[in-house]
């Protein structure tokens, strides 16, 4: 159909009404990948002042034989987890951005040893008898474990009964660390599936449409709103792939390009976080199309302002398309390096591998043959999909989102997990990510202030 002059208004309603129908997008949602193929293997570190202090807690007469093996297996396969009411999640904080005054050349000069990435602890060589000892553990060393995370950037608990249910997942966050969970950072543009919602556990990306879909590396952050901390847990592991992924932020400056890095860090970023299609207003009259975008534009932006509780600009864009028209949502500038908030050190904080549109669209070419099954899903996520610029709105260029990419695979380490392993992730110094996956797989999320 023709567009003229008398439909104009009626088109616009109709677009608005349908956009504003599946407006809900996620300013981490689209995830992108360019690099080598996955390592098995992880760090693993003996922490024998873990194994003493565990042993403190171990104050059950001990067992042996036939009667040991039965009271592993009762105590495995009935936990004694306390009921508990339904969690209470305060508001995702505000992200903390600090001053801006890093010295970036220092920070690339700087040469002493980081801590080992991730750290690992395995409840196999503690020595536990049942779950009751798993719970002591984890309160007698909650600060110990805590202080951990906070200095390696991200800890692996494995081989762990009680954490193979959302109930005993959260038993160990909410009675043993005593984390206080928050609202998922995607709740002010989206609702984000439970798996169980009484216990404030989240699903992770695990949908079967979007297996082949390289989730990048990044930080969880939405708008102005960042937790702190994460717990990953997995309930399930895909048959094949699926592993969680981790990104040491701090070597990630450590070995970025210092032209680029300086040229980033002056300039900031930008993340366009959402996009509408445009195509039909292209090969209209100049004088039609000049008419009709500001009406679109204006309908948009106080429709999203309505839906969000950061700031956001709409931008008329033919760049991220490959010269298609769209109306890009894009947040605020915002640097890609800050100070962690508990430690001040510089940190790596953007999200570049996972929004860059052209490194999504190398991901997909790698990965999946051009085909992630995005068309399979909804047309929220369909509008879901991010790119990222300097501060003044110019593209990166392709060498240095190359550049970005490379870096960052070199670094990333793969995580295989099994029913019950956790990931405890410093949601400042750690990125995040997951592996392309076959089969089905139950991993989810619990966030915290």
């Amino acid at each position: 159909m023709s567009l003229n002059m008398r439909t104009v208004p009626l088109v616009v309603v109709a677009f608005v009404a349908s956009m504003c129908a599946v407006l809900s997008f996620h300013a981490r949602s689209s995830r992108a990948f360019i690099g080598r193929s996955p390592s098995r293997a992880s760090p693993k570190i003996a922490l024998k002042q873990f194994r003493a202090n565990s042993a403190l807690t171990n104050t059950r007469p001990q067992m042996c034989g036939k009667h040991a093996s039965l009271l592993r297996m009762r105590s495995t396969m009935s936990p004694a987890i306390p009921e508990a009411k339904p969690v209470e999640l305060a508001p995702c904080p505000y992200t903390v951005w600090g001053e801006k005054d890093i010295d970036i050349e220092a920070v690339q000069k700087d040469s002493n040893p980081l801590p080992a990435f991730p750290l690992e602890i395995s409840a196999s060589d503690l020595g536990f008898n049942d779950i009751g000892d798993e719970r002591r553990y984890f309160v007698n060393n909650k600060e110990q474990i805590l202080d951990s995370l906070t200095k390696h950037g991200a800890v692996v608990l494995r081989n762990f009964d009680l954490t193979k249910t959302p109930q005993g997942f959260r038993d160990m966050w909410e009675n043993g660390l005593q984390l206080k969970p928050c609202q998922d950072p995607l709740q002010s543009v989206a609702a984000r599936t439970t798996v169980s919602q009484k216990d404030g556990v989240f699903e992770a990306v695990n949908k079967p449409s979007l297996n082949k879909y390289f989730v990048g590396m990044h930080n969880e952050m939405v708008g102005t709103r960042t937790p702190k901390k994460a717990a990953f847990v997995c309930f399930k592991p895909a048959e094949k792939g699926g592993e969680f992924l981790v990104l040491n932020g701090q070597q990630m400056l450590r070995d970025l390009n210092p032209d680029f890095l300086k040229r980033l860090y002056d300039s900031n970023m930008r993340y366009a976080v959402a996009q509408f299609p445009m195509g039909f207003l292209q090969d209209k009259p100049e004088v039609l199309s000049g008419l009709v975008k500001p009406v679109i534009k204006g309908v948009l932006d106080l429709a999203i302002g309505q839906k969000v509780d950061f700031y956001t600009e709409s931008v008329w864009d033919t760049y991220t398309n490959n010269g298609d028209l769209v109306l890009q949502v894009r947040a605020a500038p915002n640097p890609p390096v800050l100070k962690h908030p508990e430690t001040g050190e510089p940190v790596w904080f953007a999200n570049i591998h996972s929004h860059s549109a052209k490194l999504r669209d190398m991901r997909a070419k790698i990965y999946s043959d051009g085909d992630e099954g995005r068309d399979k899903t909804t047309g929220s996520s369909k509008i879901n999909l991010t790119d990222v610029f300097y501060g003044d709105g110019t593209p990166i260029s392709e060498e240095d989102l190359k550049h970005v990419a490379e870096v960052t695979m070199k670094n990333v380490q793969f995580v295989k997990l099994n029913q019950g392993d956790v990931v405890l992730v410093d949601n400042y110094k750690t990125q995040h990510g997951r592996n392309v996956f076959e089969g089905t797989r139950k991993n989810a999320v619990t966030w915290f202030e």
